[in-house]
């Protein structure tokens, strides 16, 4: 036994070698505690390693390191960690980043990246949202609390349990926003123009994702110039990417399909909210996989389509769809209702697959290209894209002699170009959702790309020489 945890206390010390924000189950008797935060400080080759993590089971990973530092858990780490929060998201502000005025709606504390993993807030308006993905936290929401309403002047805050066993959400400190005479929310936050109507309620969703704060102006801004237009918006949520380019001035006429009445009567409060004529856009509540099979079949063409699925669904005909595996298999469903030279803005969140796999499986990007010319044939790895350690060690199995793959990278796809497209621009979200490097296997990260289809001709709005 002893041998046996003297190998394990070598092999932590081999992996937080290169500071890791996570690490797997079999470390946690290591630790000082099997569960809640632990103060560590372990001896290294070159120094040491000391810190804070949080050790919960219900994670996977379930140890999260929360900061490498001096410090000990503690009300003054939180304080610190909360404050430092505060002030990157004042900073963002001034450089014109993010708006962080009295309507407007952003993260503050962002899981791990913030130094405090298992905790998000989110601003909205006068209101806050704490979100606890860990029991843990629960004896430090009320100091927490308390400290965000007297640091920001908020009117109250709800409290949202996600967690393994656990949902709930509720006003928790101060005066709530009042409800209508339908029961249906009255807080009100604006984006760039665009006014949403915003549920702290509601268990899955308050309505609107922060995250695409800038991946929605990208797109409306795509109809700069432009007479008029249309957007297919599959799993269109609560329709904020139709709404968004309506109310930056654009004629735009939305074909919206979700499988949600609740979101789309969400969606048609927002439309008129912002005073917007519902009659110039539909709103399809059925199966996004059989309405795109439909579309086709009628020969229906928009200028613009968003994909945004969420990382495991069911389509009737199609079977189970997960962005980690089928993801090509939509892009080809949606490719022939797009009109020539028209775009396709696809996103993925990388908790299901890294970015560099997903850009492979959809045919845009190969980053397990072989650099011919190279006299050892090793495999090039581009530079400008962050790979993460698990793809690294599949290229570095890849069998060049037989330009197979091996036993080890099975579930690397194979690269398929997409042909008549390109990538005109990657999305990212907005800044105010920092993820530190290392935290994104654990994070929620989302990413995405601009497809551009590619004509040989000048008949088309979306044309531009330059471009094509």
């Amino acid at each position: 036994m002893a041998g046996s945890m003297k190998n394990l206390l070598g092999s932590l010390q081999t992996s937080l070698n290169s500071k890791p924000y996570s690490l797997g189950k079999s470390f946690i008797k290591v630790f000082r505690k099997s569960n809640g935060f632990c103060d560590f400080d372990f001896t290294l080759k070159d120094g040491s390693a000391k810190g804070i993590a949080l050790i919960d089971t219900n994670f996977e990973p379930p140890i999260r390191i929360m900061n490498y530092c001096n410090e000990i858990f503690s009300r003054d780490y939180i304080k610190n960690s909360l404050k430092k929060a505060m002030e990157l998201r004042e900073k963002l502000s001034n450089d014109k980043i993010i708006d962080i005025g009295p309507k407007s709606a952003y993260r503050l504390v962002n899981d791990g990246s913030d130094g405090l993993s298992g905790l998000t807030v989110d601003v909205f308006a006068d209101y806050l949202q704490i979100t606890t993905l860990s029991d843990h936290w629960h004896p430090h929401v009320r100091y927490i609390s308390e400290y965000l309403l007297n640091e920001t002047g908020k009117k109250g805050i709800y409290w949202k349990i996600s967690t393994k066993d656990q949902q709930m959400s509720k006003l928790y400190l101060g005066k709530g926003y009042e409800l209508d005479e339908a029961n249906q929310t009255t807080l009100i936050i604006e984006e760039n123009g665009m006014k949403s109507y915003i549920d702290l309620l509601d268990l899955k969703s308050t309505g609107f994702y922060l995250e695409h704060r800038d991946n929605r102006q990208i797109i409306s801004n795509l109809f700069k110039g432009r007479n008029g237009g249309s957007i297919l918006n599959l799993f269109a949520h609560t329709c904020s990417f139709s709404i968004a380019p309506c109310v930056n001035g654009h004629k735009i006429q939305t074909y919206n399909i979700d499988e949600s009445i609740k979101n789309f009567k969400f969606a048609d409060r927002n439309f008129k909210l912002n005073g917007l004529d519902t009659n110039y856009h539909k709103f399809s509540q059925k199966d996004v996989f059989t309405q795109l099979d439909y579309l086709k079949s009628k020969s229906t063409r928009f200028d613009v389509i968003v994909l945004d699925p969420p990382p495991r669904t069911k389509g009737n005909g199609f079977g189970i769809f997960t962005s980690k595996d089928c993801y090509r298999d939509l892009l080809q469903l949606a490719i022939p209702l797009l009109n020539p030279g028209g775009f396709i803005a696809s996103f993925v969140n990388t908790q299901s697959i890294s970015e560099s796999k997903w850009l492979r499986q959809i045919g845009v990007k190969n980053d397990l290209e072989i650099n011919e010319n190279h006299s050892k044939k090793q495999i090039t790895i581009p530079t400008d894209d962050n790979n993460n350690n698990d793809d690294l060690n599949e290229i570095s199995q890849l069998n060049i002699k037989e330009a197979q793959f091996s036993n080890f990278t099975k579930n690397v796809s194979p690269f398929i170009k997409l042909p008549k497209f390109k990538a005109v621009q990657y999305f990212d979200q907005s800044q105010d959702f920092n993820v530190r490097k290392g935290d994104e296997n654990i994070a929620q990260q989302l990413k995405g790309v601009l497809l551009k289809n590619k004509v040989d001709y000048s008949k088309t709005k979306y044309y531009s020489s330059k471009q094509d």
